[in-house]
């Protein structure tokens, strides 16, 4: 599947794509953090039929039934470099560097400028952790920033 990416100015982004039957459909994530679902008229690719407004938590448990924690484990090995930007994710190890530790304790913006994006513990995705999150051993952690925030971040967070 084929997926569009149009940023819309003082809304978000826009994903449309086109499914193995033929719909075309689109998802819209505000700055705001809510998302829009959006079914595209058949005869007329400019125009919606509908949409379904989600909240953060609605997005995340529609995620979940769709397989998306089995989407993002797939991504384990992603490394996307793209304009100065750097995705990665990172295993947390069995004992050492910010294993059993919280985000602030690492302090891993303020020392680096990279952000801990997401968590993934068994079948459970915690997206924008808070600093008193705390890193369990076997955690996949993804990490953005520029290459070098990301490499420091996870020099940091592995030990």
């Amino acid at each position: 599947m084929e997926i569009f990416e149009t940023k819309v100015p003082g809304i978000g982004v826009r994903y449309e794509f086109t499914t193995e039957a033929g719909d075309r459909a689109g998802v819209v994530i505000r700055r705001d953090g809510t998302r829009d679902i959006v079914i595209y008229d058949p005869q007329d690719a400019d125009a919606a039929i509908g949409t379904i407004e989600l909240s953060e938590g609605d997005a995340a448990a529609i995620a979940e039934l769709l397989g998306g924690t089995t989407i993002t484990v797939r991504l384990e090995q992603l490394r996307h470099d793209v304009e100065g930007l750097a995705i990665d994710w990172v295993v947390m190890p069995e004992t050492g560097g910010l294993t059993d530790l919280t985000i602030a304790d690492g302090k891993i913006r303020t020392r680096t400028s990279a952000s801990v994006v997401a968590v993934v513990r068994g079948d459970h995705a915690v997206p924008g952790p808070g600093p008193s999150f705390e890193f369990l051993a076997g955690d996949q952690v993804l990490v953005m920033g520029d290459a070098d925030a990301v490499a420091e971040a996870t020099r940091i967070l592995t030990g």
